[in-house]
């Protein structure tokens, strides 16, 4: 597996680095001129997939915000296997805790797709976190949601069968307007990083989708998937 330093070159370019950093919501409020500051110090990095943007028990070089691109975070287990966590998509971002505490690495962070990345070293967000409040609340909002959001997915996964499991996240990526009944998404991954996402081999993903369909709830063409039923979806999630 590819590291990302090896994945792409750096770059510098602080108006595309301005434009990242604001958009991260740690970021929501902070003045132009912090932000500026930041850009200064962080750099821009273009990765492939499959590229390893961070190892676990390894240093990060920061705070890794996605511009654009799909990364995942995983567990690496035995025998190549691994249980992925979390998608990490654009405008979000990963390892505020590891990197301000001088942790190592608690996962294996890796592209799965093309992506460009802002690192953003520790030491200018410890300062900016000293004088800015609005930073410092931003940052503490960010990593108290992450735990509840992983202590949530936790207590739902529970007991829930893989079925369930794979109707929760299909009705995630839906439109979220309360009432809308149809609606297409799109998978953002293949179904080999869904199937390690839910805890399933691929050809029970296979197996799902299928069923879905046969049931008259969802229409699929290759990665593009139509809800026709999200309310009997909704209902096998819970």
């Amino acid at each position: 597996m590819a590291s990302i330093y090896s994945a792409g070159s750096a770059g510098r370019d602080e108006r595309l680095l301005q434009g990242v950093i604001a958009s991260m919501p740690m970021f929501r409020d902070v003045d132009r001129p912090s932000i500026g500051l930041i850009a200064s110090q962080a750099r821009i990095q273009h990765c492939r997939p499959g590229a390893l943007i961070a190892r676990q028990g390894e240093p990060l070089p920061g705070v890794i915000a996605v511009a654009y691109g799909l990364a995942k975070l995983a567990l690496p287990r035995r025998r190549g296997e691994e249980k992925v966590l979390r998608f990490l998509g654009a405008n979000e971002s990963f390892g505020e805790a590891a990197a301000l505490l001088d942790r190592p690495c608690p996962v294996d962070v890796v592209a799965l797709t093309d992506a460009m990345l802002a690192v953003i070293p520790v030491r200018p967000l410890q300062q900016l976190k000293e004088r800015d409040s609005r930073f410092a609340n931003n940052l503490v909002r960010i990593l108290a949601e992450g735990l509840l959001s992983l202590m949530a997915e936790v207590d739902a996964n529970s007991g829930r069968s893989s079925a369930q499991r794979l109707a929760a996240y299909l009705d995630s990526l839906a439109d979220p307007r309360p009432g809308s009944v149809t609606c297409a998404i799109l998978l953002p991954v293949t179904k080999t990083a869904l199937a390690a996402r839910l805890g399933v081999t691929k050809e029970t993903i296979s197996r799902l989708l299928r069923n879905l369909r046969e049931q008259g709830l969802i229409e699929m063409t290759q990665r593009k998937i139509t809800i026709l039923d999200r309310v009997r979806l909704a209902g096998i999630a819970s």
